[in-house]
């Protein structure tokens, strides 16, 4: 059965829901908010808990909260763990990628180079070399916890695919396990279909920036 995805044109916090369900082999659609209207209409209904986006249909579940979306489809698919020790690796490591990732969440939305400026000088020197170690410590396998993908890896491959794409591949260099964290993820089938879809939405632009503060505003 495939899922519905709620959110606005871009990325923002409904990607790391995008690449769970990618990952978890999930197909999905994605029905897009564009206007206050629909936005308003959603609440009065009781379909966003907290009134907030990204909210996912799924076999009769109205799903909210972008890290409890993507551990629901993590679990469906044993992205978690197998074993207690695993399990507590992995959900430390991926609450760590979303404290990461929200350096670069409101890129466009208090300006461009001004988040950009700010995640080099202070986020990335601080999670970056914790993430390198880790995979490291973990074997040099490009996987962050035990033999294969699981959701940490999908947490901090939504920070490193920013880095990626807004700074150039040149600010990895100094980080051998993340470049090869980089390739092993993007040799992923599911993954690599994924974010070479249109599934996966453009970066901000102002144009996005702009259409989230009319709905939301």
């Amino acid at each position: 059965m495939s899922a519905t995805l709620y959110y606005f044109d871009g990325r923002g916090k409904a990607e790391i829901a995008r690449l769970t369900m990618a990952a978890a082999n999930i197909p999905f659609n994605q029905e897009t908010i564009r206007e206050k209207k629909q936005f308003e209409t959603m609440k009065s209904e009781g379909k966003l808990l907290f009134g907030q986006l990204p909210m996912v249909e799924f076999e009769g579940h109205q799903l909210v909260q972008s890290s409890s979306i993507a551990r629901f489809f993590a679990n469906r698919a044993n992205l978690l763990g197998s074993n207690e020790e695993e399990m507590l690796k992995i959900d430390i490591l991926f609450e760590g990628s979303r404290d990461f990732n929200s350096a670069f969440m409101s890129y466009g939305f208090v300006g461009f180079t001004e988040v950009l400026d700010k995640a080099k000088a202070t986020a990335m020197p601080k999670y970056l070399p914790i993430f390198n170690s880790m995979l490291s410590k973990n074997g040099s396998n490009g996987y962050l916890v035990g033999a294969k993908i699981s959701l940490a890896d999908i947490g901090l491959l939504e920070v490193v695919l920013t880095i990626e794409e807004l700074l150039g591949q040149d600010e990895l260099k100094p980080y051998a396990e993340i470049q090869n964290f980089l390739a092993t993820m993007k040799s992923n089938e599911l993954i690599h279909k994924y974010l070479n879809s249109e599934l996966r939405p453009r970066k901000n632009d102002e144009k996005y920036v702009a259409e989230v503060k009319s709905v939301l505003y």
